[in-house]
């Protein structure tokens, strides 16, 4: 009997711990920004980064494409490639937290989690000068624990509104298409400029790079402009 109850006891706790906040931000979307305002404008956001291979070129694109972006980046990558981050910074783009590592939050010890925001911060803050606001917790799962470092150091959550697949080797026509048909006032776009990440196609980034010129033209000429979630958040 005893052990039975200790079985629940230890069920209850880890769907507290784990299972509760996911379904609070990620169904019931309580608790994180999935939008901005209800305006013609999208945050075009990018995960992962930054990335040797794809972040320089993804950069040359939106500076082309005349449009800044929010990256949530991983910051022991960061401090790797303190270039990018700094080029990132030159052209104006947002600079957010998307976790010192990429890791599965949800199992994640709570010491381990508060890491994941407030040692990322702290680590972006000390090495660039950069104050982040926003943090979007690695494949969008959280823990419990998860929610302490937004409140005491002033993290807001933040997902997203649409996400369409392009961490699998895909067509930029089928991204743009699949992007227009969710495309709404306010929407937060989460794109990917990597292909480190466990379940990430080899050379999936190349797609996303291609799309921009496109995706710019065709959601300008529907009426949107692109700001930063920084900017209007």
């Amino acid at each position: 009997m005893w052990l039975n109850v200790a079985g629940l006891i230890l069920i209850l706790i880890v769907l507290c711990y784990a299972l509760i906040p996911n379904l609070l931000t990620r169904v019931f979307r309580v608790g994180a920004v999935t939008r901005g305002p209800a305006e013609p404008v999208v945050a075009l956001t990018f995960d992962d980064g930054p990335d040797p291979n794809y972040t320089p070129a993804l950069l040359d694109a939106l500076r082309a494409a005349g449009v800044r972006a929010t990256f949530f980046v991983i910051a022991e990558k960061a401090l790797e490639r303190p270039h990018i981050i700094e080029r990132m910074r030159r052209e104006g783009h947002d600079v957010q937290v998307h976790g010192y590592r990429h890791a599965f939050v949800p199992w994640l010890t709570p010491w381990a989690a508060i890491r994941q925001v407030a040692g990322a911060a702290s680590a972006l803050k000390q090495r660039f000068g950069i104050v982040t606001r926003f943090y979007r917790p690695t494949w969008g799962l959280c823990n419990l624990a998860s929610f302490v470092p937004w409140w005491r150091a002033s993290h807001r959550l933040i997902t997203w509104s649409i996400m369409v697949g392009d961490w699998r080797v895909t067509e930029p026509e089928v991204l743009l298409q699949r992007i227009l048909k969710r495309l709404r006032p306010g929407a937060v776009i989460v794109l990917h400029d990597s292909d480190e990440t466990f379940g990430a196609e080899a050379g999936a980034p190349a797609g996303v790079i291609q799309l921009i010129p496109r995706l710019v033209e065709e959601v300008q000429a529907r009426g949107y402009a692109f700001r930063t979630v920084a900017e209007w958040l």
